[in-house]
This record gives C-alpha cells, sequence and structure tokens, in this order.
C-alpha cells in the first residue's frame, strides 16, 4: 500500500501531460473524435470569418425598428446556441437590413458563403398552413415550444401561443379537425399534425414523435423560426483576422513565455511545492483547453481573460497551500502533518474564493451572450479545474512526495529547518494609515475624472452605433495607416478591416466609424477624398454605406447591469452566511466597495490611454472584478480564523491589521505572478503591434495592481471603520 503511495505522484503527472497532450493534438479513433487546441475555433481577431449582409425576403414595405430587433434577436439567440460567441449583429434602419459578422469553423478552409450562412440555422419565415396552403398562424404567434413526455410517457411537442395568436388557432383548428394544419420553414414543410379537436386557450401539442430526439428538434425550429419575415443573404464576404495572420502564433508564444515566468516563480520561491503548483497548473489549463475545444466553443478575447483569471486563481489555490505548509512547518509540525493541516487550513479560503467567483461566472452565463457568455463559460470551467488540480491532485502528488525520505528535508519546501523561529511578526498598522490610502485612491479618481472631462471617454462603434462605409480597392492597404486617415477627417473613432469578396471577385476595405449620428453627404465626400489623395494608386470607390445601431445595445448593457447586481447580491448572500461570525453582510458590503474601486480604476485607465471602450473593456472589468473578490475573501477567512483562536479580545483593528499582515505574503505572490503574465503578454503585443491585446493588456495591468491595493488598504480598514461607528475615537486609537 505505501508503495503505491508513494507512486501516485508519477501516476498523477502521467495523467496531467497526457491530458495536456490530448489538448494539444486531440484524438481521433475510428468514428471517435476529441478536437484538440489546433482545431478550436478561434475568434474573427484571430482567425478571421464571414460577412454577411440579410434584407427580407419579398416584403413590400421597410420593415420596422421592432421588426429588425426581433429578427437580432433570434439570430443571436441561434448563434449563442451554437457557441458562436465571438459575433457582431446589428442593424440599419436606413436600409433594413441586419449585418452579421462571425468566425470561421475550425474545420473549415474554403469560404463558401452558403455553408456560412447555413451555419446560423434557417435563416426562414416560420407559418403553419391549411390544406389549401393557406396561413392561419405565423411564427411570431408562438411565444415558445417544448419538448415534453405525455401522461402515456410518449414525447410531445407542446406549444404556448400569445392572445392573438390563440384566437387565430382557435379558429383554425376549429374547421379543420381530422385535416393536416402543417408547419413551413418557408416553403419547406417540416411537420403535418393531425388536427383532433378545437383548440382554445393558448396551448397545444403536437403529437405521433417517433423520438424524444425528433421532438427536441422540431420544438427547437419552432422557437429559432419565428423571424417576422423570412431573410435571404444579400452578399457575403470573408473577414481577414484583424489581429494579423501572425496573431495566433504570437498568441501562444506569449502565453507560454507567461505560463514558463510563473513557473519560474512558483519553483523559485517555493522549490518542490512548486513543482507540484507547475503540474497543477498545467493540468488545469489542459482541462479548460479540452472543455473549449470539444464542444467547438469559440475563444475570444474575453474568453482569453477568462483562462487568465483562472490561471491567475490557479497560482493563487497553490500560493496559499504552500504559505500554509510554510507556516505548519515553523510551528514545529512533521512534515506529514504540516501537509494536512496546510492542506486542512487553506481549503475554506481557496472553497469560499472559487465560489464567489462560480456565481459571477454562472450569472453571466445564464444572463449574459456573446461576449459575457464566453466570459462566464471559461471563468466557469477554469474555475472547477482549479478545484481538481489546486487542491485534489496538488494534495495527492505533496502527500506522496512526503513519503520519499530524500525529499523530507525542510529546505525543499522553502523552510531552513522545522520550527525555526520566525522572525518577529511586526504587524503593519494599515487602520492607522487609512487617511493616507483613502488619499491615494481620491486623488486616482480625481486624474481619472480630469482626463474623462478634458480628453473624454472614447466609445468604439459597438457601444454607440455609427456608420460602415466599405470601399472597392486594387493593389495593397494598410488598414491601420486608413483609420489614421478618417480619423484626422471626422475625428471619430475608427476600426478598418480588409475583406475579400470572393462571389465578386473584389477586394474591400471596411471602416467603422463610431459616432451616435450618421454621416452627412459632405463627410463621406471628405473621407473619400482623403483616402484617395492618401492612396492615389490604389483605385478606392465607395461602394456602400450604413448607419448602423450599436452592436452592444440597451438589451446588453440591460443584462450586463443585471448580471452585475444579481452577482453582487449573491456574494453579499454567500459572504454574510459564510462569515456570519465576523459580521458577514457588513463585510460583503465593503469587499463591493472595493470592487468599484477597482473597475473605476481600469475604466480610469482606459480613458487616461485613449483607448476606446469595447469588448476588451468589458473583458478586463469583469477579470478584474473576478480577481479582486478572490483576493478579499482570502483575507476575511484570515480573519475568520484569528478571531476563532485569539477570541473577541483584541480590539478589531488590531485583528484586521495581523491579518491582512499575514496574508500578504500570499497576496503580494500571487499578484506577482499574474502582473508578470500580463507584462509578458504586453511587451509580445507591443513588438508584434497586436493592437486589440495590447489594449486589453494594460489596463490590466493597472486593474491587478488595483486589486491588490484595494484589498489590503481599502476593504479592511472600511470594514474596521463600519464595525467600529458610533464608539469613541479612542477606543479605536
Amino acid at each position: 500500500m505505501k508503495k503505491s503511495k508513494k507512486a501516485t505522484f508519477f501516476i498523477v503527472a502521467l495523467i496531467t501531460f497526457a491530458l495536456f497532450a490530448l489538448a494539444l493534438f486531440g484524438l481521433k479513433i475510428g468514428d471517435l473524435e476529441i478536437k484538440g487546441s489546433g482545431q478550436m475555433r478561434f475568434g474573427i481577431d484571430i482567425r478571421g470569418g464571414v460577412d454577411a449582409t440579410f434584407e427580407p425576403r419579398d416584403l413590400d414595405r421597410m420593415p420596422t425598428e421592432s421588426e429588425l430587433e426581433a429578427a437580432r434577436a433570434i439570430i443571436e439567440t441561434r448563434m449563442d446556441a451554437s457557441n458562436i460567441t465571438d459575433r457582431d449583429v446589428t442593424i440599419d434602419k436606413v436600409s433594413g437590413q441586419i449585418l452579421v459578422r462571425f468566425p470561421w469553423k475550425s474545420d473549415e478552409a474554403d469560404f463558401d458563403p452558403q455553408k456560412a450562412v447555413t451555419e446560423l440555422g434557417e435563416t426562414a419565415k416560420l407559418t403553419f398552413r391549411d390544406p389549401d396552403g393557406n396561413v392561419v398562424l405565423e411564427g411570431t404567434d408562438v411565444v415558445r415550444s417544448a419538448a415534453q413526455v405525455d401522461e402515456s410517457g410518449l414525447p410531445v411537442v407542446a406549444l404556448e401561443l400569445s392572445g392573438e395568436g390563440a384566437e387565430k388557432f382557435a379558429e383554425a383548428t376549429g374547421r379543420l379537425v381530422g385535416q393536416p394544419i402543417s408547419i413551413y420553414m418557408d416553403e419547406n414543410e417540416i411537420s403535418s399534425p393531425i388536427v383532433q379537436q378545437k383548440i382554445a386557450g393558448g396551448k397545444a401539442v403536437i403529437n405521433n414523435m417517433h423520438s424524444f430526439e425528433e421532438a427536441v428538434s422540431l420544438a427547437n425550429k419552432i422557437n429559432s423560426g419565428a423571424l417576422p419575415f423570412s431573410l435571404v443573404v444579400k452578399n457575403c464576404s470573408i473577414i481577414s483576422p484583424t489581429l494579423g495572420s501572425n496573431a495566433l502564433r504570437v498568441t501562444v508564444i506569449a502565453g507560454i513565455a507567461a505560463f514558463a515566468a510563473v513557473c519560474l516563480f512558483m519553483l523559485l520561491y517555493y522549490r518542490l511545492l512548486g513543482v507540484v503548483a507547475c503540474i497543477a497548473l498545467l493540468l488545469q489549463v489542459g482541462g479548460q483547453l479540452l472543455a473549449l475545444s470539444v464542444p467547438q466553443f469559440t475563444l475570444t478575447l474575453p474568453g482569453i481573460a477568462g483562462i487568465i483569471l483562472s490561471i491567475g486563481m490557479g497560482v493563487d489555490a497553490n500560493v496559499i497551500v504552500s504559505e500554509r505548509i510554510k507556516e505548519e512547518l515553523r510551528a514545529g509540525r512533521q512534515l506529514r502533518s504540516a501537509v494536512e493541516a496546510g492542506f486542512h487550513k487553506a481549503f475554506s479560503s481557496v472553497f469560499d474564493g472559487n465560489i464567489t467567483v462560480i456565481i459571477v461566472a454562472i450569472v453571466l452565463i445564464i444572463l449574459g451572450s456573446g461576449s459575457m457568455l464566453s466570459f462566464g463559460y471559461t471563468l466557469l470551467t477554469g474555475v472547477i479545474m482549479n478545484f481538481l488540480a489546486g487542491i485534489t491532485a496538488s494534495r495527492l502528488m505533496i502527500s506522496s512526495l512526503c513519503m520519499y525520505k530524500p525529499l523530507q528535508k525542510p529546505g525543499f519546501f522553502g523552510v531552513r529547518k522545522a520550527g525555526e523561529k520566525p522572525a518577529k511578526e511586526r504587524v503593519i498598522p494599515f487602520y492607522k494609515k487609512k487617511v493616507v490610502f483613502f488619499a491615494i485612491s481620491l486623488a486616482v479618481i480625481a486624474v481619472g475624472i480630469v482626463f474623462a472631462l478634458t480628453s473624454g471617454i472614447k466609445l468604439d462603434i459597438q457601444f454607440q452605433g455609427g456608420s460602415i462605409l466599405k470601399y472597392t480597392y486594387s493593389g495593397e492597404i494598410d488598414a491601420e495607416q486608413a483609420e489614421d486617415v478618417v480619423e484626422k477627417v471626422v475625428g471619430v473613432t475608427t476600426n478598418g478591416q480588409l475583406q475579400n469578396n470572393l462571389a465578386k471577385d473584389e477586394q474591400l476595405l471596411i471602416l467603422s466609424l463610431a459616432n451616435n449620428q450618421a454621416l452627412t453627404s459632405e463627410q463621406q465626400q471628405a473621407v473619400t477624398a482623403a483616402l484617395n489623395e492618401a492612396f492615389a494608386d490604389n483605385q478606392l470607390t465607395l461602394s456602400e454605406a450604413l448607419t448602423v445601431e450599436a452592436f452592444v445595445g440597451s438589451r446588453f448593457f440591460g443584462n450586463g447591469l443585471l448580471g452585475i447586481a444579481i452577482s453582487f447580491a449573491l456574494i453579499l448572500v454567500y459572504v454574510g452566511f459564510r462569515f456570519r461570525n465576523i459580521g458577514g453582510i457588513s463585510a460583503g458590503v465593503m469587499a463591493i466597495v472595493a470592487l468599484l474601486h477597482d473597475a473605476f480604476v481600469v475604466t480610469a485607465a482606459f480613458v487616461i490611454f485613449g483607448i476606446p471602450l469595447n469588448d476588451q473593456f468589458i473583458a478586463a472589468i469583469l477579470t478584474i472584478i473576478g480577481f479582486s473578490i478572490n483576493d478579499t475573501i482570502v483575507i476575511y477567512d484570515r480573519i475568520r480564523e484569528n478571531e476563532r483562536l485569539l477570541g473577541r479580545k483584541m480590539p478589531i483593528e488590531e485583528l484586521v491589521d495581523k491579518s491582512i499582515t499575514q496574508s500578504m505574503s500570499r497576496s503580494i505572490n500571487t499578484n506577482i505572478a499574474v502582473l508578470a503574465c500580463m507584462v509578458i503578454v504586453y511587451i509580445f503585443a507591443q513588438i508584434y503591434n497586436i493592437e486589440s491585446i495590447r489594449q486589453f493588456a494594460l489596463p490590466m495591468m493597472f486593474g491587478v495592481v488595483s486589486g491588490c491595493y484595494s484589498t489590503i488598504c481599502i476593504a479592511g480598514p472600511l470594514w474596521v471603520m463600519w464595525k467600529n461607528r458610533g464608539k469613541p475615537e479612542l477606543a479605536k486609537s
């Protein structure tokens, strides 16, 4: 038995390397195929994709704004259901068109417009028709449909109709008893159930399903086919990667370099524990990559942010465990006993920190779409893998290594000798210095406000809408140079992309201008003239001008704000319950104040450096919120532990100061590791001129520092002030 336990380290390590190899290269045995990272579906920025314009088919009028919004919402729902989270779906009210941009499939090699459009699902109009072909019901009359099992255990499709739809359906079924009412997608019949009796009340079922899978398929088609009109593709074209053809290679190299830097830090500082931590992180990353590649979930920039945050939490879990084991060794415990005690004491910190982040991730998945959904999914899978790797796998490996006599020396665990007397603990008076800390925060906030008022806040087209100008051209054009030319003429944030329209054998320069008002004809002429002057040999011709709504609309903001509000409320409830012995609700409130502080710092970084607010901004804010709350929970856990050990005799300000001081080593080490990752990513983005990555990494560096600062210097002192409210100042000195 002892020998088998000694071999556990090698078994876990072997499983880790095998899983990571599977995540990298995939596996194909007969009909079984597990797609690796090379077959992952990457976002538009990295791999490019498809730009398609839809317009109503055979509609003798201009579609209304509500109809266009309904069609957009349905298309977005279809794409979310297919795990296509990196997409832009916007509308042009003037022309009545819907513009859709989405990335290539992982295995797509050649451009095929029909294949690309088919991936969106049926873009047809749903109708219910009588035997004579007359439309008795439309898709918009169906509120929802669902596959169910009836009282006899047979599969059926349950329909719920709107008020108007219920009236129309009652009239039709009353006169068509014994006859079919056929369901069509455009002119394709997808079902033809027989009417058995008049159906009133707005609820009906479709029976005679051959299987439950058939019922699910029909229900999904009905739900996704409720377009207010049939859509037809006006044109399709190829989108070139905005990050450049070498973006993926550079991103991979930067990721490897960052991972190597973290591992080097862990090895140097924690030695044998660092070896275990590196293997655990490798296991976590491998599992996370498989969670993306197997279901073909689009890896977007917010998704990368979710991976970064989960890796940061993985580092944090291993740092917490390592610091706890070192504390127990210094206290004189034997190695095996120190390991068991270290994991036991670290568990609550890791558990509570991960649960709070899981709460945020689940809320984002339920309420979010697009970038929020992508972030929530990668974060959730990463946290789950962190539990498995950082706690379970690490514990098995460390316990196994402790059985080897040559490895039982305290030096291998970062301690000179067991029972060594630690240096006299110097408790830093954070509470007494609160005025200095608050002044620093207020100064940063003031600088951000001044820059916002003087320089303004730049919004990308995703946030405020604007105009899209499409130019045909010949030869070669630098898209970034074109952006600079346009911004000088109209003074608005501009994004340029190059596309190939193979259907018409032409090259396109697509310019997206963020502006809450459409460009006038004079402005369009001025832009065209400036471009032709700058690119005199490229024969630029304006082929199309579109006025589009914000890609990230009010619904997105509404869901985002609701998600954050629900997350904060659930965090308050959880913190209030888990830390009830130390006044949990008040601690939770101060943690959220610290989160708001960090969110403002990240926003200020975007404003000060003139970075337009777009998906990068959303990703950065969500990442820092998750990172900061985890940091704060760890300190609250130490406060709870110290109060249990020391009793309530110690003044709360001294208790908090002592707990923060004891946790500082862990906080600083974790933040150094994460900050090193972001610095490396930023350097690579700077060298290879990858603007999107650079615009994300720079504010993230400020956010990581702010998260550490607010946890140590803001949340704790604020909480003490709240607990001591109403007490004489003398009692707090």
